[in-house]
């Protein structure tokens, strides 16, 4: 008894002074909640480098994949096909940004030169037109003049004053890109080195893992659920990254022969805004319309009518070639995927919400088939879907769905 007691007491202090514990770190987490963000916000930035590594470490793997399987097949070659194929990987990847920023980032910024240098007068233009379609007797008219030309004396001052004050203050701060140089090249540094030994690493968090959890159908259901994500996100995103590029370059291609301007700069535009699912082309159309409606209305009209036609095309014809199923959701749970993870973290939410859903998604199938599995009822949801068709039959038979009965429905 006397044993039964202390072991009694014990576990009731350890109860209290755990209860204790976490109420103490609760107001202490209520009270300093902006310092710990602050410090949280200082810990990222002191691990961008890293975190940009891992993400090139991941974007690059399924690349290096490939090449390293045909390197093996080369007699001689198979030994060193790892550090090869890493380099090779790592130099095309570097290969393919300075080909970007030597051929499309001088053309891209002489048309944002040009936009910027040009912008006063078009709002002259538009304006001077929507003058002569209104009476200077309207006192209606006038107060609309008056206004429109106050937005725009606000919006031309703050073009030449704010834009081209950040533009070459951008240009000027040699710190900010050599800080930004140091931390590509220690990126690529963690990349290489991810690439090389990414089974070691994985290995090491897979044995914590196994260290801290010692249920094995729990450590199974995590693994499962691990390759599931790896599968969701690698399909999406490298997928979504060649859609990206293929739209980008046709709509820079119809553009030209239509005889568009800016069309590299709204090219860009769009096949960047196009990683976003289902409302990627119109939030890119958007800007680009506002631009050629400045320019010309016609023009605007043509390329309205050219980015629904790509939109089509892609979502109908490109996209699915490219992604297939990659994410198994329907288009409701794409568009709440969007709207709630853009509205948690912004435009990355938008780009990385369908995968993270997607991912959810797949945990709470899983754990509600095996729910229902429990409980001896269908996993299908066709069998659930039969109540609530037009014209169809109660099948249920005490809280049980059709095709499954429970043990009181049957004699």
């Amino acid at each position: 008894m006397d044993q039964n007691q202390n072991r009694n007491y014990r576990k009731q202090g350890i109860m209290i002074f755990a209860s204790l514990s976490a109420t103490i770190a609760f107001f202490f987490l209520l009270f300093r909640f902006q310092e710990i963000l602050d410090f949280g916000a200082v810990i990222l930035s002191a691990l961008q480098p890293l975190l940009a590594g891992i993400v090139l470490a991941y974007v690059l793997c399924p690349v290096e994949k490939a090449l390293e399987r045909q390197v093996k097949r080369v007699k001689g070659l198979a030994r060193f096909a790892r550090p090869v194929c890493v380099l090779v990987t790592v130099l095309l990847a570097l290969g393919v940004l300075v080909l970007f920023c030597a051929l499309i980032l001088p053309q891209l910024v002489d048309s944002v030169s040009g936009l910027v240098r040009d912008l006063p007068k078009m709002l002259e233009t538009q304006l001077d037109r929507l003058n002569s379609y209104l009476e200077s007797d309207n006192e209606a008219a006038a107060a609309v003049m008056q206004m429109i030309e106050s937005a725009e004396t606000s919006l031309v001052s703050w073009i030449r004053t704010n834009l081209f004050s950040t533009v070459s203050t951008v240009a000027n701060s040699l710190l900010s890109i050599g800080s930004a140089i140091v931390n590509l090249v220690i990126s690529i540094v963690v990349t290489i080195y991810l690439l090389l030994g990414r089974e070691h690493y994985l290995g090491q968090c897979r044995k914590l893992f196994y260290a801290v959890s010692r249920n094995e159908r729990f450590n199974g259901a995590v693994s499962e659920a691990l390759v599931q994500t790896n599968r969701i996100f690698n399909g999406f995103i490298s997928g979504k990254l060649v859609d990206s590029l293929i739209v980008g370059i046709i709509c820079f291609v119809c553009l030209s022969l239509l005889k568009i301007p800016y069309g590299l700069l709204i090219s860009v535009i769009v096949g960047v805004t196009n990683i976003i699912p289902m409302f990627g082309p119109f939030i890119g159309a958007v800007p680009s319309a506002f631009l050629l409606l400045l320019v010309s209305p016609a023009k605007c009209l043509v390329f309205i009518v050219f980015v629904i036609i790509l939109q089509q095309v892609d979502g109908n014809i490109i996209g699915p070639r490219i992604l297939g199923n990659s994410t198994g959701l329907s288009a409701l749970y794409v568009t709440v995927a969007m709207l709630l993870f853009g509205k948690l973290m912004g435009f990355l939410g938008m780009i990385v919400g369908v995968p993270l859903f997607a991912t959810l998604y797949y945990i709470v199938k899983r754990l509600a088939e095996y729910s229902l599995g429990k409980q001896g009822l269908p996993t299908d949801t066709d069998k659930y879907e039969e109540t609530f068709r037009d014209g169809a039959q109660e099948r249920e038979s005490a809280g049980k769905p059709d095709g499954k009965r429970g043990k009181r429905g049957k004699k």
